[in-house]
C-alpha cells in the first residue's frame, strides 16, 4: 500500500464488501462503474485501482477486443530503481538490472548521500539517469548546485525534491533547473493537476495513488492540456498491477513499472512486458 495513504488491508477487504462493488455485473464500463465509485465512497484509492484493473481486463475479454497484455513494445524509456547503497551494492543492483534488459536508472537520493550516489554511478554506469529525492531536500542553495551536478552528469527528470506542500522552493527550483522536476507525492488524484504547475513541469501518476485505468488516462488528458511531462509509476508491486499500467506507457515520456523486480513475491514476473 502507499505508506502516505491511510489505506491497510483490512479497509481494502472492506471495500471490496460494499454492496455496490458486489453488486456489479457483466452489464458495465469500467470508466462509468469508477466514476459511481468515486461518488458513493471516498478514498480506498488502491482497492480502486484493483477493481477498475480488473474490470478492464473483463470488459476487454467480454467485448473480444485487446487485452491487457505483456505484448506491448513502447519506446518508452523504462528505469530501474537503485536504492541508497554503497558503490559495491550499486554494481551488483546494475549488473543484475542490466542482466533483466534496463539500461536506464532512478537513483534515490535522500539529501545526505547524495554526492556519493551520483559520483559512484556516473563511475559505474555513466548513462543519462533520473532521481528521486522522495521529499528528502530542504534548502534551496544546496537543491540548486546539487542540480548543477546533475545535469553535468547526464541527469533527466528530478522527482519530488522538496517537502510535497513546499511549493515556493520547488517553484524556484524549477525556475533555476533546466531539468524537469517532477511530482510524485505532490500529485495524487486528478484535482492535485490544478495546483501544481508553477512547481512542477511533470507528474507521476501510480494506479494505486489515483484509483486505477480510467483515473490515470484522465490524468494523462489532462496533464497534457497543461504542457505538463508524464511518468508512468508504480508502487512495491507485482505485475499484474505494472502490466496494466504499462499499457499508458506510450501515452508517456517516461516509465518507472520496475516494481515486480523488486520484490520476492511477483506471481508471474517472466510474463511482462519487452524493456
Amino acid at each position: 500500500m502507499p505508506p502516505y495513504l491511510d489505506d491497510n488491508i483490512e479497509s481494502t477487504l472492506q471495500f471490496f464488501r460494499q454492496e455496490y462493488v458486489q453488486s456489479i455485473r457483466t452489464d458495465f464500463h469500467p470508466d462509468i462503474v469508477s466514476a459511481e465509485i468515486d461518488l458513493l465512497i471516498s478514498g480506498n484509492y488502491p482497492a480502486k485501482a484493483a477493481l477498475n484493473i480488473a474490470l478492464w481486463s473483463l470488459y476487454l475479454e467480454i467485448h473480444k477486443l485487446e487485452k491487457l497484455s505483456s505484448n506491448i513494445i513502447s519506446s518508452t524509456p523504462h528505469s530501474y530503481t537503485i536504492g541508497i547503497c554503497n558503490k559495491a551494492e550499486m554494481k551488483q543492483k546494475l549488473d543484475e538490472a542490466l542482466g533483466y534488459g534496463f539500461s536506464f536508472f532512478k537513483l534515490k537520493l535522500d539529501g545526505i548521500n547524495d554526492l556519493q550516489m551520483i559520483e559512484n554511478y556516473s563511475a559505474l554506469q555513466g548513462s543519462p539517469f533520473a532521481v528521486d529525492v522522495n521529499q528528502g531536500w530542504d534548502n534551496i542553495n544546496t537543491a540548486i548546485e546539487i542540480t548543477k551536478l546533475l545535469k553535468q552528469r547526464g541527469c533527466v527528470l528530478i522527482e519530488q525534491p522538496f517537502d510535497k506542500a513546499d511549493r515556493i522552493n520547488t517553484s524556484l527550483l524549477k525556475k533555476q533547473s533546466s531539468i524537469p522536476i517532477i511530482a510524485d507525492e505532490a500529485c495524487q488524484t486528478l484535482n492535485d493537476l490544478y495546483t501544481l504547475s508553477d512547481a512542477f513541469d511533470g507528474i507521476n501518476i501510480k494506479l494505486q495513488k489515483c484509483g486505477g485505468l480510467s483515473a490515470a488516462s484522465k490524468m494523462i488528458v489532462l496533464a497534457r492540456s497543461m504542457n505538463l511531462k508524464i511518468l508512468i509509476g508504480c508502487m512495491s508491486e507485482s505485475s499484474i498491477g505494472c502490466n496494466a499500467a504499462e499499457t499508458l506507457a506510450p501515452l508517456s515520456d517516461w516509465a518507472d513499472l520496475d516494481g515486480p523486480w523488486l520484490i520476492d513475491n511477483d506471481p508471474d514476473m517472466r510474463s511482462l512486458f519487452p524493456i
